[in-house]
């Protein structure tokens, strides 16, 4: 078969996978996107066996296609972008396997950056700073700082926030931050700062790049920084999630762990949480963990219970608090938290502490049922069926009454569920709640039939 031909089959495939014209719906999404994945696969295996310049030209027309079909897709999950930002790098890397201009590469990245409609190359210049060569990289980063400088010398002089400066102006300083932080040009991206503010996520990346460095001093400094704006309040789109973290590993590497473990203690106090603890227990003497423990549980039962509250407790085996944390709750406040952290606490209850299990069970189901979410009514099945038997091992079947009457009472027009409730009310069993195995099977074997 001629080379030609192989194009031809390629490029048919592209537009077959594409589907120009066909809408393609929310649930349809997946498998669409799943079909580009698989001729996109196609086309970096071409690459890979010396195929890059014809490579090239389908990549083009693939991306240009992708393009088309926004106005033909319901892409709110954003998987689209997902995979056009992998097309597009593999696109780059084609140009460069195929030594085509790095000046025309650039342009053309910038170009189609310019002309993009759809958001779908938003913040891409974070894997292209990764992929580029370095003539490549030289040449995106002098086209973005002149482009800068060109919106920046048209600003007001009284601009006082990133906030306040043209789109233009961010966006070109967003791409030369991501160049610097890739390059670990720390100078320069300070620079930038100086120029248009700081913002705790600048502080965090200028702090990697300093701990890239193991210039831990300069590192902890713009991370201690960045926590100090983030008490400010407002940045949205620029707050520096690591910090708090980067912040205590700089303290344990510059021998500060005492300072590391206040921090982590402090944090831990303002949000407990099992991964709070977690965190915690990194900068904890191994001698002093019990006393630290101790310190946790005390934290535990004076703080409001919710799932963060609930892992902490499974987290440190303290079932008897959490039974009395589960018993005192009203069934109200049960109903409210994390169905997650509710099933993972019924399932350890269950095995000594049967009262504040069947409670737990009874607020699971009574969370389905209360919200009308028909899909999930045999769920709500099973946690009564656990509620009816718990509350039998902890021999206070007046509960289970009270919640029959309840029941009756508020969902006696639910005539379906309302069946089945009383038979689990008669002593009659379900069938076994299937596990997830058994249900993805079944789902596997509707989508194959």
């Amino acid at each position: 078969m001629s080379k030609e031909k192989k194009k031809d089959t390629l490029l048919s495939s592209i537009e077959r996978v594409l589907a120009p014209g066909h809408f393609i719906a929310y649930g349809a999404s997946w498998t669409f996107i799943e079909g580009l994945e698989r001729i996109k696969s196609q086309l970096d295996n071409l690459v890979t066996k010396g195929g890059a310049v014809r490579a090239v030209k389908l990549y083009e027309l693939f991306i240009a296609g992708c393009c088309e079909k926004m106005e033909e897709i319901d892409d709110s999950i954003g998987n689209m972008g997902m995979f056009f930002e992998s097309l597009f790098c593999s696109w780059v890397v084609a140009r460069q396997s195929a030594h085509l201009d790095s000046g025309e590469t650039i342009n053309q990245i910038l170009k189609m950056m310019d002309n993009d409609e759809y958001g779908l190359c938003y913040k891409i210049e974070n894997r292209l700073s990764a992929i580029l060569g370095e003539k490549e990289i030289d040449r995106f980063e002098e086209k973005i700082r002149r482009r800068f400088k060109e919106c920046f010398s048209k600003e007001s002089k009284d601009v006082k926030t990133i906030y306040d400066f043209s789109s233009d102006v961010r966006n070109n300083a967003d791409i030369l931050k991501a160049i610097y932080a890739a390059r670990k040009k720390s100078e320069e991206y300070i620079s930038l700062c100086e120029k248009i503010g700081i913002t705790p996520k600048d502080c965090e990346a200028i702090a990697h790049i300093y701990r890239a460095e193991k210039r831990y001093e300069q590192a902890l400094y713009f991370a201690g920084k960045g926590l100090d704006l983030e008490k400010e309040g407002g940045w949205p789109n620029h707050s520096g999630f690591e910090l708090s973290d980067l912040k205590r590993e700089l303290l344990s590497v510059l021998g500060r762990r005492g300072e590391a473990l206040q921090t982590a203690w402090q944090e831990f106090v303002q949000s407990p949480s099992e991964y709070s603890y977690e965190e915690l227990l990194k900068y904890v003497p191994k001698k002093d963990k019990e006393s630290w423990r101790s310190k946790a549980v005390a934290v535990a039962q004076k703080e409001s219970l919710d799932s963060g509250i609930i892992g902490l407790l499974i987290k440190i085996k303290e079932f008897n608090i959490l039974s009395e944390r589960i018993f005192s709750a009203a069934h109200n406040e049960l109903e409210c938290l994390g169905y997650y952290a509710l099933k993972e606490a019924a399932k350890e209850l269950s095995k000594n502490h049967y009262a504040a299990a069947a409670k737990i069970y009874r607020a699971m189901g009574m969370e389905i049922v209360n919200n009308g979410r028909s899909k999930h009514y045999k769920y709500a099945l099973y946690n009564f069926e656990n509620t009816k038997k718990l509350y039998g091992k902890a021999n206070i079947e007046k509960e289970w009454l009270s919640m029959v009457e309840i029941m009756r009472k508020k969902h006696s027009l639910k005539y379906s569920f309302m069946k089945d409730f009383e038979d689990i009310v008669s002593g009659k069993s379900l069938e076994k709640e299937p596990s997830f195995l058994e249900v993805a099977s079944e789902r596997w074997r509707k989508q194959i039939s």
